[in-house]
């Protein structure tokens, strides 16, 4: 999938394996923050917060947006498919009531390789798959 990107509306059939995309993102997943997000609305963070994970890059390039920094100016750390997924068993040990990924859209095969590690561990919230 990474190889001729197309997995936004950007469709920049670029290899992101070689080079950046047009999101900006490339082919390691990059986070600005992993947290635990007490201020979503009420039906997500619960009582004890969601676990939020800020992906950098974004294929929105919203005018507006309240994450600019992040989604556009590529703030962040690349981190290993497996560092991910420990960043999801971290976040679950802490007792929050989910994962909620913020622009997640770039790194969508990533993503689903460290919610599948993350499962053969330990990880609850991974029924869907």
């Amino acid at each position: 999938m990474l190889e001729n990107c197309s997995l936004c509306n950007l469709n920049c059939n670029v290899n992101r394996n070689t080079t950046f995309g047009a999101c900006k993102c490339s082919v390691l997943p990059k986070l600005a923050l992993a947290s635990i997000h007490k201020w979503e609305e009420p039906c997500i963070s619960g009582t004890n917060g969601s676990g939020t994970i800020f992906f950098s890059g974004c294929n929105l390039k919203c005018q507006f947006c309240q994450n600019y920094e992040i989604s556009q100016n590529n703030f962040g750390k690349e981190v290993s498919i497996d560092r991910l997924a420990n960043i999801m068993l971290e976040l679950q040990d802490k007792n929050v009531h989910n994962i909620n990924l913020v622009s997640p859209t770039p790194y969508v095969p990533q993503i689903i390789e460290a919610i599948i590690i993350a499962k053969n561990k330990r990880f609850k919230y991974s029924n869907c798959l």
